[in-house]
């Protein structure tokens, strides 16, 4: 597979988006309902029944919960991905970089995960997203190191991503897809 965009590594890379979206929107959902908010939880997005949440920390914790959640699988991704030298998991790893990175970008359009978190700390709108984007391309480059994945490669698998990210954002905003309440 060493470099090689082939439509078994598309469908792994699509299901790994799927998947990474699921759980970085379950992250915040479940952290919401730990906390005694009855949330609601879509594609692309999990929010509190009421439309607000009681304490700004709830919204503080609730909103990096996502994002900590995706850094988590893309250092589990990549401790999986050495031990077992199984490149065939890297969009479980590469997909992480891509989710951040475009919601970094997307705080331009309204404050986000990170975003808020960082407002609500001082950080500024973009600090966070830098910070957690930045650790996540540094895995990416550790892997495309060892396993000589080229910079075409990774472009496919970012522009691929992209698409399935957007896809996904799409059918939520348009759709209204309710997944839990």
């Amino acid at each position: 597979m060493k470099g090689e965009i082939r439509f078994n590594y598309v469908a792994t890379l699509f299901i790994a988006v799927l998947i990474s979206c699921f759980l970085h929107e379950f992250a915040h959902w479940i952290t919401g309902e730990i906390l005694g908010n009855r949330m609601s939880m879509s594609l692309n997005g999990a929010n509190p029944i009421s439309g607000e949440y009681p304490e700004q920390w709830h919204a503080n914790i609730i909103s990096i919960a996502g994002p900590l959640l995706t850094i988590l699988q893309a250092i589990i991704f990549y401790y999986i991905i050495h031990k077992r030298q199984n490149i065939n998991l890297y969009p479980f790893m590469f997909f992480p970089f891509v989710y951040r990175f475009a919601a970094g970008i997307a705080n331009v359009f309204g404050a986000n995960d990170e975003g808020r978190v960082g407002l609500s700390f001082g950080l500024g709108l973009y600090t966070i997203s830098v910070v957690f984007s930045g650790l996540l391309l540094f895995l990416v480059w550790k892997v495309s190191t060892k396993y000589k994945l080229g910079l075409k490669f990774n472009l496919i698998t970012f522009l691929l991503s992209a698409v399935f990210l957007f896809t996904i954002v799409f059918i939520d905003q348009y759709f209204k897809i309710k997944i839990i309440g």
